[in-house]
């Protein structure tokens, strides 16, 4: 059997054999930026090799269809090599097929890891077990956007192995359910190989009399009488032989009047599929009956065999195969394909549009913080909980399926009213927001609700999907926490933000991004210490876009890593060219993103940002989040290498996060930053302003300077005077402005390279 590799040990086992052979193909001289030349045998090679792995052949062109038909949708190549890594069968996507040609990918190409680099076929030969190697993992950068899987089916006669089944795909469609998938398929090639190598082996006459026989048995005479019923007919069927020797053979369930049917036409019957169910142990047993008739030496009829072998299993594994190609393999929930089906079959099945039925899309919020900080391993434990919560809450009322990632979708019946469902939508959101303790560690996370409902917002499945997804986006640009249902309106909103994503990776190519700065004020000398660098779009027809209109699409598009590298590098610059007019005071401060932060070499990113600039590292402050710090360990390490450069640190968004102050005393930090809510409310507040002079006295007790953003009027300027704050930003002083705008306002009016109020 193929184990398929299900924890992190073999999880990290995987990573570390792609390594070491990444490390061989250094070694080798091999060049990742060209596309090797395979190894092609002769077509004359090739027909040997077919010929001799024809029942292997065989085996695999009666699984392969059926496994595509289980993934339809799924652009996919089923790839088949013999023991020596030669390509012998392909099948699957014609686009892929085309592009792999191109690069000289066909039959009878032998894979090697001295000639095509760190690949999952050799891999899988080589450790006789299970790989992926996805993306990058490749050595060649020609197949960084592929996905690839393979799995090993033995040879049980010598140990070895037969050859190799694999997956290529495009990487963004990388799954691991395909590699669960796949080594189902060789799971079942392996069984139906040994049991066709049994029924070519062993003699008809031996398997009736062998007691090791893995075949059932039955011979009858030329009248249908029971001569012969062998010790695997008694296994399966529980009957004893001495109780049927010399009965009539149709008293028997099942078989007998096929039995009988051979005698009256004389017929043979091949892999006819029979269920016994086994009269001792009560257990139902599937099996591929053949039966035909015996005939002697001058051709006289004198009666009939019947063999029957045990395909429980591999009829079992295609059981499962389909189950795991319509559930999801963390929660066992249905996935999004069953959601297809089931929603399908229920408007196919309804006779009129008189009867509602609703589809709730659930998306958590900030799921992804929490992946990033404390990684996927809590991440997935926390879905399974919420899986279960929803589950256990739901029951008769709907059908919860997970669409993947950290999207969950409820389908409810018809007999709901919307009242029912804006009473089932709160419920929902209150089960959500309870909080999780996983590993000791408490987490507080909430959900954004779209709902579209049959027959008013759509009559067809995919559109009634993508109005759930509206309502859902809409939900959460209210704040999140909620539930919005679908109207109209939104695919005006929809295209606007589809046609953002289209262009925000232009943007970026075009050098469309620009920045602004707010300065910041000391409130004791009333000079400018500092500008905090704040990124905008400045989109050719639609003019300046605010971030928070197109950081929330960075984000889902993974695009934050490359703005925040932008963001750092222009900022530098822009206060190296400052310091450089004499303005040696200023410090720049600029924020990452929580992908930024847990990158890896984020340190020595930002060390090669400070030698291109010439930046002095005091001069520089990063910004972070309260939420960024929920993984301790990692990020104290992080802060301190940063620090260790000079490098200040400061908390953005004080008093929103979860942070613990024990915590917070053992971190490489300089200033906190108070939260704009805190500040625009303070006056009118009484809860606001204790809060903000609690912060500033933690602050100082700590050695910490405060930094109050959002400051708007006079009014709140000498409140924060008055609780001893360090230093404020706001538009009471300026707004974000561009690098040449700061200059006229501030920098012409400087002497002594001081800002001066």
């Amino acid at each position: 059997m193929i184990q398929l590799p299900t924890n992190i040990d073999s999880y990290q086992e995987n990573l570390r054999l792609i390594e070491e052979s990444n490390q061989r193909c250094r070694s080798l001289g091999l060049d990742p930026t060209i596309v090797p030349e395979s190894i092609q045998i002769s077509q004359e090679q090739l027909q040997h090799i077919q010929r001799e792995t024809l029942e292997t052949l065989k085996v695999v062109e009666f699984f392969i269809p059926e496994f595509l038909n289980m993934v339809k949708g799924t652009p996919l190549l089923i790839v088949v090599t013999d023991n020596q890594g030669i390509v012998t069968y392909i099948e699957g996507d014609s686009t892929i097929k085309d592009v792999i040609k191109q690069f000289g990918f066909r039959t009878g190409v032998q894979f090697t890891e001295s000639y095509n680099g760190t690949n999952c076929i050799s891999l899988a030969l080589d450790h006789n077990k299970p790989v992926e190697v996805i993306g990058p993992q490749h050595y060649h950068e020609f197949l960084s956007q592929s996905a690839c899987y393979s799995v090993p089916f033995k040879n049980h006669r010598t140990d070895g192995t037969f050859g190799t089944v694999s997956i290529m795909t495009a990487l963004n469609f990388q799954d691991p359910l395909l590699l669960s998938l796949l080594s189902i398929v060789g799971n079942s090639i392996e069984r139906e190989i040994q049991l066709r190598e049994q029924n070519k082996d062993l003699n008809v006459l031996n398997q009736m009399v062998t007691e090791s026989a893995q075949t059932a048995m039955i011979l009858t005479d030329q009248v249908g009488r029971i001569m012969e019923f062998n010790p695997y007919a008694e296994k399966l069927t529980g009957l004893k032989r001495k109780n049927v020797l010399n009965q009539p053979v149709q008293d028997l369930a099942i078989i007998g009047d096929w039995i009988k049917k051979i005698i009256q036409t004389k017929d043979r019957f091949s892999d006819l599929e029979v269920i016994f169910n086994n009269i001792d142990s009560s257990k139902e047993t599937i099996c591929l009956f053949d039966g035909r008739p015996i005939y002697s030496e001058n051709k006289h009829f004198i009666g009939t065999v019947g063999s029957f072998r045990d395909i429980t299993e591999r009829y079992e594994n295609q059981l499962l195969m389909k189950h795991h190609a319509h559930h999801d393999e963390l929660t066992g929930l249905p996935n999004r394909r069953y959601f297809q089906m089931y929603v399908n079959s229920i408007l196919e099945s309804s006779q009129s549009h008189e009867n509602m039925l609703a589809v709730f899309l659930l998306d958590l919020d900030r799921f992804k913080l929490i992946n990033d900080t404390l990684g996927h391993s809590k991440g997935d434990t926390l879905l399974v909980e919420i899986a279960q919560r929803l589950n256990d809450y739901l029951l008769n009322k709907g059908k919860l399926f997970r669409m993947g990632g950290d999207e969950f979708t409820i389908v409810l019946s018809a007999s709901q009213t919307f009242d029912d469902l804006k009473n089932i939508a709160d419920d929902i959101i209150e089960i959500v927001r309870k909080p999780f303790v996983i590993q000791g560690l408490e987490f507080h996370i909430s959900t954004s609700i779209g709902i579209a409902i049959y027959p008013n917002d759509s009559s067809d499945v995919t559109t009634l999907f993508s109005h759930a997804d509206n309502a859902m986006y809409r939900a959460k640009e209210r704040g999140k926490n909620g539930y919005c249902f679908y109207n109209s309106d939104m695919n005006e909103e929809s295209m606007k933000k589809l046609t953002l994503e289209t262009e925000l990776e232009l943007a970026i190519k075009n050098d469309d991004l620009v920045l602004h700065y707010q300065p910041q004020i000391d409130l004791q000398t009333n000079q400018i210490i500092g500008m905090e660098a704040l990124l905008r779009w400045n989109h050719p027809q639609l003019g300046l876009i605010p971030p928070s209109d197109f950081i929330p699409i960075a984000e889902e598009m993974g695009l934050m890593v490359i703005l925040g590298e932008w963001v750092l590098s222009q900022g530098c610059r822009q206060m190296k060219t400052w310091h450089d007019q004499g303005l040696t005071s200023l410090k720049i401060s600029i924020n990452l993103s929580p992908q930024e932060f847990l990158k890896q070499r984020l340190v020595d990113k930002v060390k090669q940002v400070l030698l291109d600039t010439g930046l002095t590292p005091n001069c520089l402050e990063l910004e972070i989040t309260e939420s960024m710090t929920m993984d301790v360990i990692r990020s104290t390490s992080i802060l301190e290498e940063l620090s260790e450069l000079g490098i200040q640190i400061a908390i953005d968004d004080f008093g929103k996060g979860f942070s613990s102050l024990n915590y917070l005393k053992n971190f490489h930090i300089h200033r906190l930053k108070i939260d704009r809510s805190f500040i625009h409310d303070m006056i009118s507040g009484p809860k606001d302003a204790k809060i903000v002079g609690t912060i500033i006295s933690i602050a100082h007790a700590l050695n910490l300077k405060v930094i109050a953003e959002g400051v708007e009027n006079e009014e709140q300027l000498l409140f924060l005077r008055n609780l001893n704050c360090d230093e404020i930003q706001g538009f009471y002083y300026s707004k974000p402005l561009p690098a040449i705008e700061i200059e006229r306002k501030y920098i012409l009016n400087s002497s002594r390279g001081v800002i001066q109020l």
